[in-house]
């Protein structure tokens, strides 16, 4: 199990003990008690205050991160809320039902400075919303529970309440767990923008995710010495460009370095730099590095090129099945599932994958021009009809 995944697996155990803890503690004992009293079923006031607590906190989680945008010098791209809200489109935000990276919702933003804009308060205002939430609701809590002695039937509002106090808990230990899970929290952002190379750097990165978000050319960025998660994601950035430009010997460098760092890249970081050396390895016309690279992987890495979870890991599955195992039927197998992988990949690097992929197919072909290699997509799509 990746570390990333390790996490995420803590993250979810946690919430669903927060809310087994506040169920028999706290729930359990007023329906006990007061359960003849109450004016709808015990469940059914449990489902309302689910669905208010998701609503409301979900709510207050973007808003809080709309505000503190906003005040950081930010621009608002995308802001959606369970799937529906607002999206960049021609230079204007516009309602729109959307997908998004989050447990609840997702607000992506640009810098307007990369030195000057600040995410701190993109970060902390949805916590004082919490804060605000918790005391309100405890506030609450406390008055109905002193009235309840002489109309048991008020003790649904401390039932509803705190079914919304443990979906906000729920949310907000998501939110704020800080470690890289299955999406970038504020936990993670707080614990990393502590380092003071990271915040222009992670700006530096939004500003090139939003470049692809807006389908303009992604601009250039600097090479970072110090490298972090966030430097490294930059550096990979200027590898791909490097690559595309056709200077390899510029890029292999920039993906050593991300390499032998003891500290600070991501697990998923690092096997996307350890992919693109592999492939850029292997795509030379003397592929002996290539080989030899290949060999001293250990069996983990080269279970992930094998799973194919990302473009870059596509294209060396391709490449060892062409130019290593010579297997044409595992070198289809790795074209077919390019459409999915091209879907799932990271906007930054969609465009530079997409030409590194047909780059490394023409290069099969060339190489061995008998095999009747697949189409990508979108050289299907260019195929005349019959």
């Amino acid at each position: 199990m990746k570390r990333n995944d390790f996490a995420t697996f803590l993250v979810y155990v946690a919430m669903i003990a927060i809310a087994l803890l506040v169920g028999f503690l706290v729930i359990k004992p007023i329906i006990d008690t007061h359960s003849a009293s109450l004016p709808l079923q015990p469940i059914v006031i449990m489902l309302l205050g689910l669905v208010a607590g998701v609503l409301l906190n979900a709510l207050f989680l973007e808003l809080g991160h709309y505000l503190g945008a906003r005040l950081g010098k930010y621009e608002i791209l995308k802001w959606v809320v369970l799937g529906m809200g607002f999206v960049k489109v021609e230079g204007k935000l516009k309602p729109r039902f959307s997908g998004f990276d989050g447990l609840s919702g997702e607000t992506k933003v640009a810098p307007k400075d990369a030195k000057e804009s600040s995410l701190s308060a993109y970060i902390m205002f949805p916590i004082l919303f919490l804060f605000a939430e918790f005391i309100l609701c405890m506030v609450l809590i406390v008055l109905f529970q002193g009235q309840e002695a002489n109309n048991p039937s008020i003790s649904w509002v401390r039932i509803f309440l705190s079914t919304i106090l443990t979906v906000a808990g729920m949310i907000y230990l998501y939110d704020l767990f800080p470690a890289h899970i299955d999406s970038t929290t504020d936990g993670y952002l707080l614990v990393l923008l502590t380092k003071p190379a990271n915040k222009e750097a992670y700006n530096n990165l939004l500003l090139a995710q939003a470049a692809a978000f807006e389908g303009k050319p992604i601009p250039e960025t600097p090479i970072y010495e110090d490298i972090t998660d966030f430097t490294a994601g930059l550096n990979l950035l200027t590898a791909y460009r490097r690559l595309v430009e056709g200077n390899p010997k510029e890029a292999l460098p920039i993906l050593e370095a991300i390499l032998a760092a003891e500290t600070g890249p991501s697990s998923d970081t690092v096997a996307h730099a350890m992919t693109l050396k592999l492939t850029t390895l292997l795509e030379e016309d003397d592929r002996e590095k290539g080989n030899k690279y290949y060999e001293e992987l250990t069996d983990d890495e080269k279970k992930y090129i094998a799973n194919m979870g990302s473009l870059s890991a596509l294209r060396a599955y391709l490449l060892i099945a062409a130019f290593i195992e010579g297997s044409d039927s595992e070198t289809n197998y790795a074209i077919d599932k390019a459409e999915k992988a091209i879907k799932n990949c990271d906007p930054s690097f969609k465009e530079a994958e997409k030409s590194l992929l047909q780059l490394d197919v023409d290069l099969v072909r060339a190489a061995h021009p008998n095999w009747e290699v697949y189409l990508l997509p979108w050289e299907e799509k260019e195929q005349p009809k019959e």
